[in-house]
Formats: structure tokens, C-alpha cells, sequence
């Protein structure tokens, strides 16, 4: 089974604000609670009453037990999981999140033409907006989504060639990078395309080529306007001290650890032949220490990542009664890599509309706590830190 994330279905989804068709996968890495980490089934309790870190739900933002009111209703139609949701700057002042303002409404269960839109109809308009730890809350860029920043202040993102997104027409921009939030936006990229801003690499910044069919290519620019291919595929996580990524085949059933700086492949590992093998691996996982977490077939695969070596730790597998699409984009929350918040997507199902959760696990003793249930168009997605905590990437 692939497991690629398709961007008109996430868009679609989104400009309905019907539910997120969710993702995958929870948790891992290498653990000390004295134990040693064991392939076996996750159990899931209700109980998450703190979940870590701070994190965005409709239009509040959710941290340290307080909620502050954001300028816009949160939205990953334009990104889905390939880029966060919300990501905190490197000095944690900052928290810039993507939104989606709705001019048409759209039913997924019909055709375009039976709702009368007609080819060319503007259905809606993603904008970045940053909210800051002073309450102020203000417009990055309108017509603009996947925010990165760099450990200097300065915030990568896409800023389309037009605000609007047209039915039936790509949504082409161009990569900006602003040296500060109020600076000017310097191009780098000099094509337009569809693209999807992942992460800064220390000063190199990693982002995604959208083609046909939806196939992804990740390319690193290491400066303006010098960009140059890394790989076909997706990215997993970067290494803690941004020299290394971590990347998916078209196929998602090959991981391979990469040097950023030139592209050369350091270690290899096909999951299909690992053991337990797995079907598929999915993107948008974690890095800490020598070990990454990705969603994977089971429900979350832990790999160890050596110097030259790439191998299968551990695998913790979900009850699909219960998380049908598993979780999508786990990250560690402790630096020894024990424990692993995620968020879970269930579809809608017998005219229930979608609902999405926050997960805290612990990999060691394999269980979970989940929190409250909230509606799937809200977005309930934890802030990215990677950042402020300097470390390499997401």
C-alpha cells in the first residue's frame, strides 16, 4: 500500500471544512526508563488531560493551560501533513500558522459542475498569520502557506502567483524567504510551481516540487536561487544537528539517510525485508539522538540511525477499529526519545462528521493517553518547536 499524501484531496477536504482525511502512526525511539523497547501493540486510554507542548484547534492557540484567540481559524488544506500546521520561531516569541478563508463552499460527494462551479471559480484563499507571545496577532502573507523558520528569525514560505485558489487550475507560486517578519520577501526560487515548504537544514532549507499525480521531489536550496535536487520522495525527519535527512521512496517502502550537504546516500533500508517487515512507511516523522520515528502500515516504526547504518528498532502497531487511519506526524518530547505525541484523524462515518485527537505515548511501556475528541475541521495540531528547541529540523 502507498502511503502519499494527496494534496487536491486535502484541499478539497479542507475548502468543504469537512473533516481531515488523516494519516498515520505514533511514537517510538530508543528509551531509558531502564527498559529496552519491544515491538508489540500500543494500548490507547482516554486521560490526556495536558498534552505536551503547545498546540492550535480552530481559532486558539493552546499552551501552558491558557488559550489565546488567534486572528484566523487554523488549516492544513494547502499542506495536509507535509509541513506543519503551526511552527514556533527560534526564540519562541513567534507562532506562525496557516489559515484558509472560504469564498465557495464545495461538496466533496458531487461533482464541481452540479454545484455550479464553474472552471476557474475562486473556492478559497490560504494565508500565514503570526501570533506572537505578547497576544498581537497579524497577516505574514495572503495567498501564502507551509511556514519554516531559521534559527536567525528569518521565515521560509510559498507565495502564489495569485491569492486565490481557482477550481480546476494549479496553484503555482514561488518560495520567499523573509529575513525578518516584517522585512521583504526575497525569491528562491525562479520558476513557479506547486510547492510545499518542509524545513530549514541549519542555513539550507528543504522543500518539495509538487507533479503530476501528485509526486513529490524534495530539493534543498543552499543559498538564493541555488537549488538542486535531493530526492524523490518525501522527508522524514532531519537530524538533530541538520547534516542528514531522512527520506521516503515514491513508493514509501525504502527509508534512506542522506548528507545535506551533498546529497550522498550514508545508509539504506528497505521495510519490506526489515523484521517484522512493514508494508509502507509515511513521512513526517521525528528525530532525537540516533533514532526516528515515522508512521508506518502497523501504526509507528523506530529506527536507529548510525553513522553508516539504518536499521529497524521497533514497531508499535494501533488498533485500526479504533484508529481506522492511524496517526499522522509523531514527534519525540523528550530528549531520550521515550515519549511521542501525535494526532489521530477518524474520518466520517455514517453521517458523523470527522474528529481528531491528541496522543501522548510512552514507547517503553507501549500505552497511550488520548485527549479530548474535537471536530476534524478545526485542525487540532500540535505547534512545531523543533526550532526553539534547536534542533535540526522537524
Amino acid at each position: 500500500m502507498k502511503r502519499v499524501f494527496r494534496v487536491r484531496t486535502a484541499v478539497a477536504a479542507a475548502t468543504i471544512a469537512a473533516a481531515v482525511a488523516g494519516l498515520l502512526a505514533v511514537f517510538g525511539a530508543f528509551g531509558a526508563h531502564g527498559a529496552v523497547p519491544r515491538t508489540g501493540p500500543l494500548s490507547v486510554h482516554a486521560g490526556l488531560d495536558n498534552p505536551p507542548g503547545a498546540f492550535v484547534r480552530g481559532n486558539g492557540l493552546f499552551e501552558k493551560g491558557g488559550r489565546s484567540e488567534l486572528g484566523a481559524s487554523v488549516s492544513g488544506a494547502m499542506i495536509g501533513p507535509l509541513s506543519p500546521v503551526a511552527v514556533r520561531s527560534s526564540d519562541g516569541k513567534l507562532v506562525a500558522y496557516n489559515t484558509w478563508h472560504e469564498l465557495k463552499a464545495v461538496d466533496d460527494e458531487q461533482s464541481l459542475s452540479k454545484q455550479g462551479i464553474a472552471d476557474g471559480d475562486a473556492l478559497g484563499t490560504p494565508s500565514l498569520r503570526v501570533h506572537d507571545d505578547a497576544g498581537n496577532d497579524f497577516l505574514l502573507a495572503r495567498g501564502a502557506y507551509s511556514a519554516a523558520w531559521r534559527q536567525d528569525g528569518a521565515i521560509a514560505f510559498v507565495k502564489a502567483a495569485g491569492p486565490d485558489f481557482r477550481a480546476g487550475r494549479s496553484y503555482l507560486g514561488q518560495v520567499v524567504v523573509r529575513p525578518r517578519v516584517h522585512g521583504r520577501d526575497v525569491a528562491w526560487t525562479t520558476e513557479p510551481a506547486h510547492y510545499v515548504v518542509y524545513s530549514w537544514a541549519g542555513d539550507r532549507l528543504l522543500f518539495y516540487r509538487v507533479g503530476l499525480g501528485e509526486k513529490l521531489e524534495l530539493l534543498v536550496a543552499d543559498g538564493s536561487t541555488k537549488i538542486r535536487p535531493l530526492a524523490d520522495g518525501s522527508a522524514i525527519a532531519i537530524s538533530p544537528d541538520a547534516s542528514r535527512v531522512a527520506v521516503l521512496s515514491q513508493d514509501a517502502t525504502n527509508v534512506r539517510v542522506l548528507d545535506v550537504a551533498t546529497g550522498r546516500e550514508l545508509s539504506w533500508l528497505d521495510v519490506t525485508t526489515a523484521t517484522p517487515p512493514l508494508a509502507w512507511i509515511a513521512y513526517s516523522g521525528s528525530w532525537v539522538g540516533d533514532h526516528i520515528v515515522a508512521p508506518a502500515s502497523a501504526g509507528l516504526a523506530v529506527f536507529h540511525a548510525g553513522s553508516g547504518s539504518l536499521t529497524l528498532e521497533q514497531v508499535l502497531s494501533l488498533d485500526r477499529a479504533q484508529f481506522p487511519v492511524g496517526v499522522q506526524q509523531p514527534r519525540f518530547v523528550d530528549d531520550a526519545g521515550n515519549e511521542i505525541a501525535a494526532s489521530a484523524d477518524i474520518a466520517p462515518a455514517n453521517g458523523n462528521g470527522g474528529v481528531s485527537f491528541l496522543l501522548q505515548c510512552d514507547r517503553i511501556a507501549r500505552s497511550c493517553e488520548r485527549g479530548e475528541p474535537a471536530p476534524a475541521k478545526e485542525w487540532l495540531r500540535a505547534v512545531d518547536d523543533t526550532v526553539a528547541k534547536d534542533e535540526g529540523g522537524h
